[in-house]
């Protein structure tokens, strides 16, 4: 079937029988398509190409005989030496449809545009993860608390096995192969590692609309995602708040759903609590104090390579992390938001070891990052909780990662503004304002504002030097 577009124009490569003879060609046809007209230019003979111009019918695909001068004056149109009228060759192009075909192109990412709260989104794929998945992680992203590097100490724990680091998880969880309509990751709300993830689990996930809104120029939208990582028991792992821009405006809507039960289970925080007895001896390097800001000497960039292979074994699948061809490596191509949570929070992993379990209270994205950029971070202890059990204790830290920058020899001797460490309006446009005001070596650097809360080994007795 030859089908074509109103309005539009392309070219095809036809073969036609012209007869008599019956003689093969391979023609290229022009067509110019008006409503359920075609047009074709172009006819070759056995004599070359001529300029002949006939007009077909796509119901019918037959000639439509066209007007001369000579009909106007109520005579015979021009006629061929055997009596036939030159139109009639049309008659005899018989077209071989078999060597015509029309691309078309398969959109697998979902409209949102109709989405309203509560519309949940179930994806069909499953993921096996594996030990190697475990390692790559780790050789991307510092970490050196023993309940993700030791086996024998997590099993001491009453765990099966090491657990997954809670940014590997995390990004897993946040990971959305139908995303490609966004224009950017804005951040995370309350992510919750409820149940521990082990090499071999197979995971799910699911993904529920929290909330939508308009922007404030109105060309824009922003949707709050609820998503859920479940293993093969049906256990779920993780639940994250997750926020998406998109390019299109919505109806607006006041509704925000609850959070379901799910989302605020702590069975894997209470468990590693009830196991407080069992660790004895501290390896926490340094006791942390409310009020502390901490200049992270740890710096790591990822590249192009890493970055690509990351996105790919999480499934995303979004033009801005592997087009080069579209947009520059350098300057257009992002890394991953969940990669870049990454970066910043293994470079300030070292001075909170040893971490057993964390929780993210919100994410904030702040500027791109790019591959090679480098990543430093820097961290504000906000509250200190030695009400756990055993040498337990809870710290709530804002951890700010920052790009291209010497941490330790830049911002050694600079005030860095408390309104900066304090703030709840951790968007771009109002952590640029204080920035630019009050601490002008962070403008344009800051990629991620991290706040948490960790749960690890105090510091109250003498430790080994790692």
């Amino acid at each position: 079937m030859l089908c074509a577009r109103s309005f539009s124009s392309l070219s095809i490569s036809a073969r036609v029988a012209l007869s008599p003879p019956a003689t093969y060609k391979t023609l290229c046809w022009t067509l110019s398509c008006h409503g359920p007209m075609v047009t074709f230019f172009g006819h070759e003979d056995r004599r070359g190409m001529s300029t002949v111009k006939g007009l077909y019918s796509t119901k019918r695909m037959n000639p439509l005989p066209q007007k001369s001068a000579s009909d106007d004056d109520g005579k015979k149109g021009p006629q061929r030496a055997n009596g036939e009228d030159k139109h009639d060759s049309w008659s005899r192009l018989i077209f071989d449809y078999s060597l015509i075909s029309i691309p078309q192109v398969l959109d697998h990412s979902i409209n949102l545009r109709t989405s309203r709260p509560g519309t949940e989104i179930k994806v069909p794929y499953e993921l096996t993860l594996t030990e190697s998945l475990h390692d790559f992680w780790q050789s991307s992203f510092h970490s050196q608390d023993r309940v993700h590097t030791s086996t024998p100490f997590a099993r001491a724990l009453g765990l099966q096995d090491r657990v997954m680091p809670f940014s590997l998880v995390l990004f897993l969880t946040s990971a959305m192969s139908h995303e490609d309509a966004a224009k950017v990751q804005v951040g995370f709300g309350k992510c919750v590692y409820c149940w521990p993830v082990f090499a071999g689990d197979t995971v799910r996930k699911t993904f529920r609309v929290k909330s939508v809104r308009n922007t404030s120029d109105g060309n824009h939208s922003i949707f709050n995602f609820s998503c859920n990582l479940i293993n093969q028991r049906g256990r779920v792992c993780m639940t994250a708040d997750k926020r998406l821009l998109f390019e299109f405006p919505v109806p607006e809507s006041k509704v925000t759903l609850l959070p379901d039960e799910s989302e605020s289970s702590q069975l894997f925080r209470d468990h590693l609590l009830s196991k407080a007895h069992v660790l004895t001896e501290s390896h926490s390097l340094t006791a942390l104090h409310r009020g502390s800001l901490i200049l992270h000497t740890l710096t790591r960039s990822i590249t192009f390579a890493q970055s690509q292979q990351l996105a790919s074994l999480a499934r995303l699948t979004h033009e801005r992390h592997f087009d080069i061809r579209k947009y520059d490596k350098k300057t257009e191509i992002y890394v991953p938001a969940g990669l870049v949570l990454g970066l910043t929070v293994s470079a300030a992993n070292r001075d909170f070891h040893e971490a057993l379990h964390e929780e993210v209270i919100n994410v904030s994205y702040v500027h791109h990052l790019h591959p090679g950029d480098v990543v430093g971070a820097f961290s504000y202890v906000s509250d200190v909780n030695e009400n756990l059990p055993g040498d337990l204790e809870s710290v709530t830290v804002r951890t700010i990662g920052v790009k291209n920058i010497d941490v330790i020899n830049d911002l050694r001797d600079v005030s860095v503004p408390m309104e900066l460490l304090l703030t709840d309006k951790t968007y771009t446009k109002s952590v640029d304002s204080i920035c630019k005001s009050l601490c002008p070596k962070l403008f344009n650097k800051i990629v991620a504002v991290v706040d948490r809360k960790i749960i690890r080994q105090s510091n109250r007795s003498e430790v080994f030097l790692l």
